[in-house]
């Protein structure tokens, strides 16, 4: 081989290198590469106002969870763990819009002195962690995402039900 034609065989043997070398970081990148979260739909929601997370913390009697799929319910009737499930809503992290493919696991009852003042439908799902006020029609009225505390909670508290059921 002269040494054009060496130099003309070892470019090539780089090229192919490289190439390899980059299909394998690519394919390494798709592989590794993050479940994508659900697309947002629907018109914005705001986040929860400042006001109604103060009159919560100040006027909530009570607190009543009702769980679509699981074969029990939670009520908080002390002022510690009603104003600790209060401090559960990320109130500085609106939610903005509902992704499309999640779906609530439950619904929150906030009560004052007896009367349901605000319906939240609960999200708890792996991209799904936020709470939805809504109306009496069922229209989002504020969205704003769950603390890490509060999905910590849950987690708990669905391991709890899980194992006072297994026994």
């Amino acid at each position: 081989m002269n040494a054009m034609t060496s130099s003309k065989f070892i470019s090539v043997l780089l090229c192919i290198s490289i190439g390899c070398n980059q299909a394998n970081k690519t394919e390494n990148v798709l592989k590794t590469a993050p479940e994508t979260a659900p697309v947002n739909i629907g018109p914005e929601i705001p986040g929860v106002p400042e006001d109604v997370i103060i009159k919560l913390l100040n006027e909530c009697t009570y607190v009543d969870y009702i769980f679509h799929n699981l074969p029990f319910s939670l009520s908080q009737s002390e002022d510690p763990s009603i104003n600790q499930n209060i401090a559960y809503i990320d109130y500085k992290r609106p939610l903005g819009h509902i992704p499309g493919n999640c779906k609530p696991i439950g619904r929150k009852f906030f009560h004052i002195k007896g009367e349901i003042v605000y319906d939240v439908d609960v999200y708890l799902t792996t991209h799904c962690k936020f709470y939805v006020f809504v109306d009496k029609k069922n229209k989002p009225m504020y969205a704003n995402y769950i603390t890490d505390d509060g999905v910590k909670f849950y987690a708990q508290t669905a391991q709890q039900a899980r194992s006072s059921i297994g026994n």
